[in-house]
């Protein structure tokens, strides 16, 4: 049984991260099939979403929990929780993921842009009175991995 708690993983070059998503969309745009994450601005991994080409999101087990919790609660700006959350991240394709997931999504970035606050219902223009907005990354899918269970 896959888990809710889903990390995105990017590398702009010269550094990797990820965060923990809890919003993502799926469907089509463009005539493509796409994937769009949402990223806070005040997270450290949206300078690396800024400038990645690819992106990945990643599915996981509930094996995996405890990680995936430690993986969300610490950030990238504090110290290097790719190597730290005890996973694997495979560099071997467009973009990073983890070896340890169930389901990866690659992504090849299409576009991104930010949430208009002022255009949004007024519950939602609550959420970002303090901190500002969210940037959406549009993702079109390149390929799906799908671990091989026996």
């Amino acid at each position: 049984m896959l888990i809710l708690l889903k990390p995105a993983i990017a590398s702009d070059g010269k550094e990797t991260n990820g965060l923990t998503i809890g919003w993502a969309g799926f469907g089509v745009l463009w005539r493509k099939p796409m994937a769009t994450v949402y990223v806070h601005k005040t997270r450290y991994s949206k300078h690396i979403f800024d400038h990645a080409k690819y992106y990945s999101i990643c599915f996981m087990d509930q094996e995996h929990k405890n990680q995936l919790g430690y993986f969300g609660r610490v950030s990238g700006r504090d110290e290097n929780k790719m190597e730290k959350c005890g996973m694997t991240v495979n560099n071997q394709d467009v973009a990073p993921y983890f070896e340890e997931s169930s389901v990866v999504i690659l992504c090849k970035v299409m576009g991104k842009s930010d949430f208009d606050q002022k255009s949004v219902d007024e519950n939602v223009y609550e959420w970002y009175q303090e901190e500002g907005v969210h940037s959406q990354y549009y993702g079109e899918i390149v390929k799906v991995l799908v671990k091989d269970y026996k």
